[in-house]
């Protein structure tokens, strides 16, 4: 009988020690998802936090059909988006994810678009306009091109920076 009562008091402490890890762990979560930054506030300071580990938030715009390998977050306006790759032990995203909410981890990359791929780019775009009926695809891309000139002129680049992040891990927001 007084091996029961010290079972029974083992048992007891046993479960309130996993009640007590289980709540600091939801606290930990919370804490990292009050951490996460926007999408707005990631390419806000971009420039100074390549290479570096961010925590941010965004809704799931579109995840690459062909590899699964990549998915796009964007803002609730739809006004800015960002790239997240698939690295790691991310092995990738789901299309049943698309128009949720993310919490994701990864490192801030960058890809610079010169001005001799920018010219070669509007050169092979115009080219395309005279073989095609389409012009429609065109113009989005030559506007883009303009979007990416007047950036460069605006920040006195010779460059247009691309950023995205390498994802090393994800959860959806509830």
């Amino acid at each position: 009988m007084k091996y029961l009562g010290l079972l029974g008091i083992c048992f007891m402490l046993l479960s309130c020690n996993s009640v007590q890890k289980e709540k600091a762990e939801k606290t930990e979560v919370a804490q990292v998802k009050q951490a996460a930054l926007t999408i707005e506030q990631v390419m806000e300071t971009a420039a100074e936090n390549v290479g570096k580990e961010v925590y941010f938030t965004g809704t799931v715009g579109h995840v690459c059909a062909h590899s699964g390998k990549r998915c796009i977050l964007k803002t609730a306006d739809g006004k800015l988006s960002i790239r997240v790759e698939a690295t790691g032990k991310l092995e990738g995203f789901t299309k049943e994810l698309a128009g949720n909410d993310l919490l994701v981890n990864g490192t801030l990359r960058e890809k610079r678009l010169d001005t001799d791929y920018i010219d070669k780019w509007e050169a092979d775009v115009k080219a395309k306009t005279v073989d095609e009926e389409d012009g429609e695809h065109c113009s989005s891309e030559m506007a883009n091109i303009k979007e990416m000139r007047d950036w460069m002129k605006e920040n006195n680049k010779d460059y247009y920076a691309i950023y995205f992040v390498d994802g090393t891990a994800y959860e959806i927001v509830e």
